[in-house]
């Protein structure tokens, strides 16, 4: 399976088997990404911290050239210590979250497994050099604390036009990312470039990709729209969201698969709904 294969299914409900969430609008946007990138001729490595059972994972590991590499950290079932707040939050979202599962289905698409850090996240700065990665997908601890640490994190190993992608940024339950992620902005110099309903992506570097870039390269692409360009201060970042068009079909699939589970057919629900 390649990339425009993985894309197809994610967006297909009746066939997309990984738990997880990511849904297609993010999965288009993170490829739309990619190729400016590859576009300016970035070589450098992917971090993604937080992996839950490899779903954004998977789509990552496309994205890597000659000389690039995938890195992925999650303390899985190690058994490694974490806070309180987070122990409580891993025991009532992730009961099941084991290592095995994740390298089983990563293994589905890819011949090897990524660069693996079994462990919190704070250990990334031991093994990651500054300046070292292109792209950094945070979906790790949702905690104010561990959010606030995992976004100093991508700063410092995010090299010129690297992106930073915040998983979480607007909900409710935890709104410790949301926190660390407007405390970089208002007290840095984080330069909004696009968000979704799940994910806000943004940049460091003022002469990186920038949101007109990112809204233009998205018009390009089947399946996914800015629905508006939103003012937020200084900056104006695209909400992306999914073509109405895109949004029936994959909703039909979400129905179809809710009613097969419901009569008994036995298919895996997904988690949550996303546009």
């Amino acid at each position: 399976m390649n990339l425009a294969d993985y894309l197809e299914f994610v967006g297909d409900p009746g066939r997309d088997d990984v738990e997880g969430w990511l849904y297609p609008t993010d999965a288009h946007l993170l490829s739309v990404l990619n190729e400016l990138q590859v576009g300016r001729g970035l070589r450098s490595d992917i971090l993604e911290i937080g992996a839950y059972k490899g779903k954004s994972a998977i789509l990552l590991g496309f994205f890597p050239g000659p000389g690039e590499s995938l890195s992925v950290c999650d303390i899985f079932d190690s058994g490694r210590q974490v806070s309180g707040e987070n122990e409580q939050e891993n025991t009532a979202f992730y009961p099941d979250l084991h290592q095995v599962d994740f390298e089983k289905n990563y293994l589905r698409f890819h011949g090897r497994l990524p660069r693996m850090h079994v462990g919190p996240s704070e250990g990334l700065a031991e093994v990651l050099a500054a300046g070292s990665c292109r792209l950094v997908h945070i979906d790790g601890g949702h905690t104010y604390d561990v959010a606030r640490a995992d976004l100093e994190t991508a700063r410092r190993v995010l090299g010129p036009a690297g992106v930073v992608v915040v998983d979480d940024w607007s909900s409710a339950h935890i709104p410790g990312v949301a926190m660390a992620l407007w405390e970089q902005y208002l007290t840095g110099e984080l330069i909004p470039l696009a968000f979704t309903k799940g994910k806000f992506y943004a940049t460091w570097d003022p002469a990186g990709l920038t949101a007109g870039e990112v809204a233009e390269a998205v018009a390009t692409r089947p399946g996914i729209e800015v629905k508006a360009t939103v003012r937020l201060g200084r900056y104006a970042a695209a909400n992306v969201t999914m073509t109405p068009d895109a949004w029936q079909r994959y909703n039909a699939g979400l129905r179809a698969v809710y009613s097969k589970l419901y009569s008994g057919g036995g298919a895996p629900a997904p988690q949550m709904v996303g546009f």
